[in-house]
């Protein structure tokens, strides 16, 4: 009987999360957790499953589990033993990339919410602690739909009206888990709603050149791109960085920034650092070889994750997360070395006179996945 009211209980909670997640398009996640409270008279322990979905920085998150506890007697200091089964359940509001197709590796979380717990020594399934709580997490991506979670939370009274919250005792509960992620992957371009899926909504289509050209395409119009992409990039000098950003309004990412500036001069690149790998013509990864307006991909975690566009004599503009947003940086400074030692590939997409056609056969393009995560290079010296 327990059991299934539990159930019930985390049922509204996911079901209160589900028509956010659906009207936005966004990702999700089932998760499968442990949780431990040792906050002496309390120890608790709980299993359970929870259910988050959101927009790449804020979620909902609903959780429910079941467990054991023990109570130690204040007056003599026994430990009274394994308590009957005890529940607890939480509505959390989340803040940070915790939902699928954002990057690999570490990426850290907050959280708050409300909850609803069962004492230590419960009498009855109405036995119900009331909680507000807090806390932070990190999440470790494995590829694209696993990912390991670890966290901490603290957890207070919200509304003292029963005996039952006296058996409460406010401290940190641990919570590690492994997540599962699925949606807005129906489509390879199911974040944007546009039939052109590789221009992103808030992107403004620059209007300085009206003869535009569609890549990939071979065409004279767009004679002298390279020479004028570098100038072009240097007026959005100091434009913050931004996840999924394509805007000098509200910030780019660093495949944003380059798809924004080399769209001035009338060449749509993809959306990615990752489907850009696939456009033009390769060149030599080395500074040597690279000619100004060439694409330099870097990659992090054996996946190409970073765009820039080369400046000549050593030198590269991007958007960078590490260096807070548009920024010259040099292969040839300390910062500069973490992106050669990462610099895994060169494209030459525009020449004297006309833009490169793919270079794949049959001109196929690289499907979009996820968007680029944010680098991991050492912040500019000051």
């Amino acid at each position: 009987m327990h059991l299934r009211r539990l159930i019930g209980l985390s049922g509204v909670l996911s079901y209160l999360a589900l028509p956010v997640g659906l009207a936005a398009q966004v990702a999700g996640g089932v998760e499968f957790y442990g949780a431990l409270d040792n906050s002496a008279p309390i120890t608790r322990t709980v299993g359970g499953l929870s259910l988050s979905m959101g927009t790449p920085y804020v979620g909902i998150r609903g959780s429910g589990g079941l467990g054991i506890s023990s109570l130690t007697s204040q007056a003599t200091g026994v430990n009274q033993g394994p308590s009957n089964l005890v529940w607890a359940t939480n509505a959390d509001l989340m803040l940070g990339p915790v939902n699928a197709g954002l990057g690999e590796g570490f990426m850290p979380y907050s959280f708050a919410g409300l909850g609803l717990e069962s004492s230590a020594q419960p009498a009855g399934f109405t036995d119900a602690i009331r909680t507000w709580s807090y806390g932070g997490g990190l999440q470790l991506a494995l590829g694209h739909l696993v990912s390991v979670n670890g966290e901490a939370r603290s957890r207070h009274l919200a509304a003292p009206a029963t005996s039952a919250d006296s058996q409460f005792v406010r401290g940190i509960e641990y919570r590690v888990g492994i997540g599962f992620h699925f949606g807005g992957r129906r489509s390879p371009y199911s974040v944007y709603s546009r039939r052109r899926a590789d221009i992103p909504p808030s992107a403004p289509r620059p209007s300085r050149n009206p003869s535009r050209v569609v890549w990939p395409v071979s065409t004279s119009s767009a004679s002298g791109a390279a020479r004028k992409v570098v100038p072009t990039a240097e007026q959005y000098i100091g434009v913050p960085y931004r996840y999924g950003g394509t805007s000098p309004r509200t910030g780019f990412d660093c495949s944003g920034f380059v798809q924004y500036v080399y769209g001035i001069q009338g060449v749509d690149l993809p959306r990615t650092s990752r489907q850009m790998a696939g456009v033009g013509m390769a060149v030599e990864a080395s500074a040597r070889s690279l000619a100004v307006g060439d694409l330099m991909l870097f990659a992090q975690g054996g996946r190409i994750s970073h765009v820039a566009i080369y400046a000549g004599n050593g030198r590269f503009i991007h958007s960078s997360s590490s260096g807070n947003g548009v920024r010259y940086d040099d292969l040839g400074t300390r910062r500069g070395r973490w992106f050669a030692d990462h610099l895994v590939a060169a494209r030459r997409v525009a020449g004297e006179g006309h833009i490169l056609v793919n270079a794949f056969a049959g001109g196929s393009v690289i499907a979009f996945d996820h968007l680029d995560p944010p680098d991991s290079a050492p912040p500019p010296s000051r």
